[in-house]
């Protein structure tokens, strides 16, 4: 077979990389070449619809795994200090790193190295991490200004900016559970929605309707044209607003609660189930207190209300902190005497 490439403007590369990275038609052995005005992409087979050639001068990509090359890279061009703190773990979203940093002085020396290994067109330092009830990222850049891409993980694709945005990788396998736990026959309220972290699996996989609430006006905006990405209009309907006050009444049979202090919106989750549904909280809590003692502050809170309580799902999602973690449990909810 030929070393084929595609070209395409710049102005259209980005669209391109993601559909070649989620169509597995990406030849990741070969370097991607940028020119002024055009992307040439090296591709596994022909590719119908766009300019094709056969690379004549091919630039394979290296074959060391990533934090060897920088190491490699930076080895006797930076401080031993700072050689000995590089950033061994990161954060890549679509073509955006996030790095923390901390202690390290040739910051943008080192941030421009981890962008040519990775292929990154900005580098963030994660300076805080992550903030109150809109979940904003306190990050700053290293290199470039510009932190919008699109990120596609388990074939769905999230556009967001990176440096306004938070999307939290560690939740992966949680995302993946909740697009096989719902069905057509699922009404859905994710009532800290996001970007569509969970509702986008759930309605794309699982066919699901959907009632995503956001309050964060710049989440809400990239949620939406992610509805719109992933094709699931019919599907889902996006809120903007708080969810205390903008949850539906009486109409779902699943409520995510997709944020790390869950328990005191309980009350309103409640408000929007049928009669009897299925309550997925998340909560930051000690270790010792997952997932009994935790249960059992969201039983009292939903006795008080009336509904009955069971635990039927636990999961630890990540460790947060030294005794500290994020988990899930998913709560049955019951009381026949609502309408």
């Amino acid at each position: 077979m030929g070393n084929f490439a595609i070209i395409v403007g710049k102005k259209e590369a980005e669209k391109v990389r993601v559909m070649l990275i989620e169509n597995k038609l990406l030849d990741e052995s070969r370097k991607i070449k940028r020119y002024d005005d055009w992307v040439e992409f090296p591709v596994k087979k022909k590719i119908k619809g766009y300019k094709l050639i056969e690379q004549k001068e091919i630039l394979y990509r290296n074959i060391f795994p990533p934090f060897e090359e920088i190491k490699r890279r930076l080895k006797g061009r930076i401080s031993k200090k700072d050689f000995e703190k590089l950033p061994k773990k990161w954060e890549k979203f679509g073509n955006v790193l996030v790095l923390k940093m901390e202690g390290i002085e040739e910051k943008e020396k080192i941030a421009k190295v981890y962008a040519d290994v990775l292929k990154c067109k900005s580098v963030l330092e994660d300076v805080e991490g992550i903030r109150g009830m809109e979940r904003k990222p306190i990050f700053k850049f290293i290199i470039g200004n510009d932190g919008e891409t699109i990120h596609v993980e388990n074939r769905i694709k999230y556009k967001f900016d990176v440096s306004k945005i938070m999307f939290s990788s560690g939740n992966i396998d949680e995302r993946i559970r909740m697009s096989k736990i719902a069905n057509e026959k699922d009404i859905f309220v994710d009532m800290f929605a996001g970007i569509g972290y969970f509702t986008l699996p759930v309605a794309v996989y699982g066919k699901a309707k959907v009632y995503a609430i956001e309050i964060n006006p710049i989440a809400y905006s990239y949620l939406k044209e992610n509805i719109k990405l992933n094709k699931v209009e019919d599907r889902v309907k996006p809120i903007l607003g708080d969810c205390r006050k903008m949850v539906p009444n009486r109409i779902a049979n699943h409520v995510i609660m997709g944020y790390l202090n869950s328990l005191p919106f309980l009350p309103y989750a409640l408000k929007s189930i049928n009669k009897e549904g299925i309550i997925h909280l998340h909560q930051k809590c000690k270790e010792k207190e997952f997932p009994y003692i935790l249960f059992n502050e969201a039983k009292k809170i939903i006795n008080g209300q009336g509904y009955e309580a069971e635990m039927i799902f636990y999961k630890k999602i990540k460790s947060y902190a030294p005794h500290i973690m994020h988990g899930v449990i998913d709560i049955k909810v019951k009381n026949d005497n609502k309408i």
